[in-house]
């Protein structure tokens, strides 16, 4: 049967993505965006029926997060077999109440959705579970029952934020905690990136595991990057997420030509200010948007990923950054999460242990072997996930599951 699809989503429309970015004052979320958007494409590529998009900006609060006090709404289209058929709905973004308030907002938008007459099957598809989406979903389904509910959840919602919250965000946060999980009831499938999450979060409804969606955009490599031979990591720079065991092991290596360049930001910016002191190899970039993150991919001779598995979420997650760092064709590192399927045993380069060391004897490793082997072992890893981790693949897989 074909499907009918509104999905509500946290997304950047295209058209209005660099002014969006150009109002942000904190984090973008590229990696979610991607998500989103593969999920979409690779919809519209199976041809399964019809998808119609309701958005709500992934921008934090006026006024330290987000320039505008309210986002106007517009509407936008992701594929131009429609005409303006999606809506980014406009918003209250001021902090401490845009969250109680632009639920009203989307109500018309959903009520509208749910009373429309359809041959297809309909289907909510919420990206994510939080409190917002899911009461907009349990008000579809009181409209027309023979609504299906889908949600795809991407991170726990209580390790849904990496920085430590106190006062009004921490109640606020523990409240959005509690209200998400008294409305699972109301989803009817659910899409998880790990099969621990239907454990924790005691899900009672089918579900199927997608970790994520390879990078098979063709991204050359930019011949204006001279760093010679270097070791990426791109993403936040946090201590949870094992930066400072990454400096800590890079200067151990001998190779005094080869270079650790970190971009993005975090909690562990100070500790490698120090270490750059000490090794002038250590090389950050800041913050860089996407398309700049997958050059330097291309360009890299190992890209690294040292979140190791010693926290109670990595059971939950199965980090976006592996699938396009083996998009890339380069070579990677990184620890075996419990999140991580053993099918991708053959494709990582796994640390021994915890220690500096041992990081620095995995990246030693590859750093070692000729480019040519090099190349073949980041193909070899390419190959596998563009042709069995790629959007329409994907995509066709959630399709089959919510039929």
């Amino acid at each position: 049967m074909a499907l009918d699809v509104l999905f509500l989503g946290r997304l950047f429309p295209r058209e209005k993505e660099q002014e969006i970015k150009s109002k942000m004052k904190t984090g973008m979320q590229d990696a979610a965006n991607a998500l989103q958007w593969n999920i979409i494409d690779g919809f519209e590529e199976n041809a399964a029926g019809t998808m119609r998009i309701v958005n709500y900006l992934p921008v934090d609060a006026y006024p330290k997060g987000y320039t505008d006090s309210f986002i106007e709404g517009f509407s936008f289209s992701h594929t131009d077999k429609y005409n303006d058929g999606d809506i980014n709905v406009k918003c209250c973004n001021i902090f401490g109440i845009k969250r109680f308030v632009n639920i009203l907002y989307f109500k018309k938008h959903i009520k509208k959705w749910a009373r429309e007459k359809s041959d297809k099957q309909k289907v909510l598809f919420s990206y994510t579970a939080n409190s917002m989406f899911l009461t907009l979903a349990r008000l579809a389904k009181s409209i027309n029952p023979d609504i299906k509910v889908a949600c795809l959840i991407a991170d726990i919602p209580e390790y849904s934020t990496v920085s430590v919250l106190t006062g009004f965000k921490k109640l606020y946060h523990d409240y959005e905690v509690k209200k998400t999980a008294s409305l699972y009831g109301v989803v009817d499938k659910y899409v998880l990136l790990t099969a621990h999450m239907a454990e924790r979060l005691g899900l009672k409804a089918p579900f199927m595991v997608m970790e994520g969606i390879a990078t098979t955009d063709s991204v050359a490599a930019d011949e204006s990057i001279d760093y010679g031979r270097y070791v990426l990591y791109t993403g936040l720079l946090n201590e949870k997420f094992g930066l400072c065991n990454l400096v800590d092991a890079f200067s151990l290596l001998d190779d005094k030509d080869v270079k650790l360049i970190l971009c993005g930001s975090g909690d562990a910016e100070d500790y490698i200010s120090q270490k750059q002191k000490e090794d002038s190899r250590i090389i950050t970039l800041g913050r860089v948007d996407r398309a700049r993150a997958l050059s330097l991919q291309k360009n890299a001779a190992v890209l690294v990923n040292p979140r190791q598995n010693n926290e109670d979420f990595t059971k939950f997650s199965f980090p976006s950054k592996n699938l396009e760092y083996l998009s890339s064709g380069v070579p990677m590192v990184g620890y075996k999460l419990d999140g991580i399927p053993d099918e991708y045993d053959d494709y990582i380069i796994y640390p021994a242990d915890d220690s500096p060391q041992a990081l620095r004897d995995a990246l030693s490793s590859i750093l070692a072997i000729t480019d040519g082997e090099r190349e073949a072992m980041g193909e070899k890893a390419r190959h596998f996930v563009c042709e069995r981790k790629n959007k329409v693949a994907q995509a066709k897989r959630i399709i089959e599951f919510l039929r």
